[in-house]
């Protein structure tokens, strides 16, 4: 079959091209996960992304709790220290006047004295004078405060 000229060169030329084309520099196909159709784990979709979550300690529940955290263990502090807890040595200190601690102290020292100069053969006279005064000075120190906490008797009933 014969055909024109003019077809045969335009055919010719279209062979050759795609013919050239094969061994050429040929663009790769785009991988399936970079394409617009991937819905996969690593590309942002509206499914997988992860809903609102709630800060728990800005609620108010949790500021009620809180609260009542703080009053319970107000609680049990009180009902500790108000009915259960015996009374202890630091409470007679506490509640002890302060001239008989003193004087109780004073002896004490002196009579830890006299043991340690008798031990070492030493003359303890002055010491048994000190302790048998300790009596005199407690005497005093109660006299004083006596007077200390009436005076301050006195001072509350004017204020009020």
């Amino acid at each position: 079959m014969l055909l024109p000229r003019m077809n045969r060169i335009v055919i010719v030329r279209s062979l050759a091209v795609r013919a050239g084309s094969k061994g050429a520099a040929k663009k790769p196909e785009p991988k399936f996960t970079q394409s617009a159709a991937f819905q996969g784990r690593n590309m942002p979709n509206i499914r997988n992304l992860p809903g609102y979550k709630i800060d728990p300690y800005s609620t108010d529940a949790h500021d009620n709790k809180k609260i009542f955290s703080a009053l319970g263990s107000l609680l049990a502090l009180v009902i500790y220290f108000g009915w259960l807890r015996e009374p202890s040595d630091l409470d007679e200190i506490w509640t002890t006047p302060p001239h008989i601690l003193t004087s109780n102290l004073e002896r004490r020292m002196l009579r830890e004295q006299i043991k340690d100069a008798e031990a070492k053969h030493m003359d303890t006279t002055l010491l048994k004078a000190q302790l048998e005064y300790v009596d005199v000075k407690e005497e005093a120190l109660r006299i004083q405060f006596e007077q200390k906490t009436r005076q301050e008797e006195r001072r509350r009933q004017r204020s009020e």
